[in-house]
């Protein structure tokens, strides 16, 4: 019977070797010879004969010849059938061909021949964790360690099991009972490292790390995994400076290369990036991911030209990539090729996460060109193939009133509203356009609908107080909704204007003030802060900086209306001077 471990199997020759060479110097034929050859029992030549094909599985093996390694296995197993090793060996040559159920059979064939068998126990274990049968593998795991203590791929398999799924403590617990047993276990070690950097326990992570790499310094699943931990702990250097290790160990290492790119791109070091990305190209010139990267960086770099040309490449393989697509119209945009940059835009399909963006920019695109007809007509369209896009109909909407078509902006948000009437967004646009058109009611129900829907919304706060004390009306409830406003929005100059001009309304003067400054230091180049702010000072008879912030206003490009305002007012101020106006 064929029943010895594979690492004494040579010993089963050696007594016919023995037999076949004593005593013949002395001429004297050993017992149980018959004339020149000797005579093996039955028992002696089957497990002859089942060394002899396991051997030649062996062979076949390193030829690499699959099939034949297993035919060869099943003929071993056939003149020894009680091998628990030749059953185990072959349940190995099926989980490389995925014949899952007839390795589990031939290990538990194994289990019945020796219960105790442990390379069983560990192969089993491994197949029932690969069909998610944990409970099962980890009964396995345990009785091969019950049966021997110091089986150290058992703790590996067992605590990696554990690890998996986020059993931690056990995982610990495991790994530890073998690193008692073996020290410097480098795959001991390493899984305590990656168990505590998931749970978080990062500077315990990386002692185990630091124990791997003192071990084996050159281990680069350790490395890679220890510059992971330092980016997370927001140390690039320390990062950079670990995956440096792996490339003078491995110079083309993927992942190492990448994170170091990463890296560079996240610390606006474009030219170290590109020249990671560029060490990838040398061993990889098709990777159309990384041309993808190199192409975001020369975006970043500004250099258009170079963005345009690697993401032409990438599209040249691979046209239907909408992304890519999308990349190249935003740089030909940069690149003030607008023609072009629409061109792309337009190719992206209505089946696209980016169809609704790539309209909407080709829209914006031909506003910026004076072309505010064919901008109306593309969104037209693209709400006629993407009916439910509320986004759509915004811009639309504001593309009308860019073109003072009022009444067909308010229609458009009317419309989008039916689809979706608790839209604040909607609900916010359609209160402006009414104020636009004089509908003050209107405009107050639609801003109440928003703060209803959401009291933090800080514009509908915002510009339903404004508008109030804009009109010297409902001054307290004003107040009361800029402060609430303000307080979402801090630093918003424009709600800072507010409160300024609430108190002014309310004939509190330093106050508004006090406000005012400090809005026109967070938005420095609004004409209507600085005229807000001029009439403050005016009432408390600061005329020259009345008269100083009034000429400010003046230069900032007013609308129409304000700067006939701004005129009038800078008039009377040198008029009760004797200043010619």
């Amino acid at each position: 019977m064929f029943t010895l471990s594979k690492e004494k199997y040579l010993i089963f020759f050696l007594p016919l070797l023995v037999l076949s060479c004593s005593q013949m110097g002395k001429g004297v034929k050993p017992k149980g010879w018959v004339g020149d050859s000797p005579v093996l029992s039955e028992r002696d030549q089957k497990a002859s004969l089942a060394y002899h094909h396991y051997i030649l599985a062996q062979l076949k093996g390193h030829e690499g010849n699959l099939e034949e390694t297993i035919d060869e296995l099943r003929r071993a197993l056939a003149y020894d059938p009680r091998s628990a090793f030749l059953h185990v060996e072959l349940a190995r040559l099926y989980i490389r061909k995925g014949l899952t159920t007839e390795a589990i059979a031939e290990c538990e064939e194994a289990l019945t021949i020796d219960k105790n068998f442990v390379p069983a126990h560990v192969v089993l274990g491994g197949l029932y964790s690969t069909l998610k049968k944990n409970s099962s593998a980890i009964e396995h795991y345990q009785e091969a360690l019950r049966i021997d203590p110091k089986n150290q791929q058992a703790y590996i398999y067992l605590g990696s099991l554990y690890r998996e799924s986020q059993q931690y403590d056990k995982a610990i617990e495991i790994l530890k009972r073998l690193i008692d047993e073996s020290p410097n276990n480098i795959m001991g070690l390493y899984y305590l490292g990656r168990i505590h950097a998931e749970m978080k326990r990062f500077d315990e992570s990386i002692d185990y790390y630091e124990r791997v790499l003192s071990v084996k310094p050159d281990f680069i699943s350790g490395l890679i995994d220890l510059g992971t931990i330092y980016e997370i702990q927001k140390k690039p250097e320390m990062a950079i400076e670990t995956y440096q290790k792996v490339l003078k160990i491995d110079s083309e290492n993927r992942a190492a290369l990448e994170r170091l790119g990463q890296l560079y791109v996240k610390g606006d070091q474009w030219e170290d990036a590109l020249n990671q990305y560029r060490e990838i190209q040398k061993f990889d010139s098709e990777d159309l991911d990384i041309r993808v990267k190199m192409g975001l960086v020369y975006f970043e770099q500004g250099n258009y030209d170079d963005a345009i040309l690697e993401f032409s490449f990438v599209l040249a393989s691979n046209p239907k990539d909408d992304k890519v697509r999308f990349y190249l119209a935003t740089a030909y945009l940069k690149r003030e090729n607008h023609e072009q940059a629409i061109t792309e835009y337009m190719k992206i399909p209505a089946e696209s996460t980016l169809y609704v963006d790539s309209r909407e920019n080709a829209a914006f695109i031909l506003e910026d060109l004076g072309k505010l007809d064919e901008a109306i007509d593309l969104l037209d369209r693209s709400i006629q193939i993407k009916p439910k896009e509320i986004g759509l109909y915004l811009l639309l909407s504001s593309f009308y009133e860019t073109g003072k078509q009022v009444e067909k902006a308010l229609e458009v948000v009317t419309r989008a509203h039916q689809l979706d009437e608790k839209n604040t967004d909607l609900l916010f646009r359609m209160g402006i356009l009414y104020d636009k058109l004089g509908k003050f009611e209107e405009m107050v129900r639609r801003m109440r609908e928003v703060i209803t829907l959401n009291p933090e919304h800080a514009d509908a706060l915002n510009y339903l107080g404004y508008t109030f004390a804009d009109k010297g009306i409902h001054l307290d409830e004003a107040l009361e909704l800029v402060q609430k406003a303000l307080k979402l929005k801090p630093e918003s100059g424009y709600i800072t204007d507010s409160l300024g001009w609430v108190y002014y309304r309310k004939g509190e003067y330093k106050k508004a003030i006090r406000e005012l400054e400090k809005a026109i230091e967070l938005t420095p180049d609004d004409p209507i802060i600085r005229e807000h702010l001029g009439d403050s000072y005016l009432k408390v008879n600061l005329v020259e900086k009345a008269l100083e912030l009034y000429e400010k206003a003046l230069q900032l490009k007013p609308k129409e209306d304000q700067l006939n305002r701004l005129r009038k007012k800078i008039k009377e101020i040198k008029t009760k001077k004797g200043e010619a106006p």
